[in-house]
């Protein structure tokens, strides 16, 4: 039996790490798209190149470079190192909060991802020309990504509750 009881923490953060996985996962899906308001084109930015920055052109504009972009590339990375902590560390108080809010704050930046493509645009003309010609729409990467890390964030902090209905 004593057994099993050191392993249920470790299989609890296995489940943590899965959906830190999974939420970095989606940033090779679309973060953000644009839809034309008069000329009905569209574009869409996977969460890759806008936290690490890509060359980009079409929607009948062109744009030098995305620059790089720490708050999308948080978003990103954060739930994945709150899911290894979970893994790696029992379940204290202090490992409970930070994994918690590893992925909380993962999931608001993720959520938060069109107002952070400013950032990356670059310019404020850019951005201006962006917005008075297109809607911006929160793309389907952000959003899984964003509920993964939620999903992650419950994990965590029930971790101890898990792990004690498994072992």
């Amino acid at each position: 039996m004593a057994k099993k009881k050191k392993y249920s923490y470790f299989i609890a953060g296995g489940i943590a790490l899965l959906f830190g996985i999974a939420a970095f996962c989606m940033m090779f899906l679309t973060a953000v798209s644009y839809e034309g308001k008069l000329l009905g084109s569209t574009f869409s930015f996977t969460g890759m190149e806008l936290a690490f920055g890509s060359k980009i052109e079409g929607g009948g504009f062109s744009v030098d470079t995305l620059k790089f972009n720490i708050m999308t590339t948080l978003g990103f990375c954060l739930p994945l190192v709150g899911g290894l902590l979970a893994l790696v560390f029992k379940n204290g108080l202090i490992t409970k909060i930070v994994t918690t809010a590893c992925f909380v704050v993962g999931a608001v930046f993720l959520f938060s991802t069109t107002g952070f493509t400013a950032i990356s645009l670059g310019s404020s003309e850019s951005k201006d020309v962006i917005t008075a010609l297109y809607t911006e729409k929160l793309g389907i990467g952000a959003i899984l990504g964003g509920v993964f890390a939620v999903i992650g964030a419950v994990v965590c902090f029930f971790k101890g509750t898990i792990a004690k209905k498994i072992g």
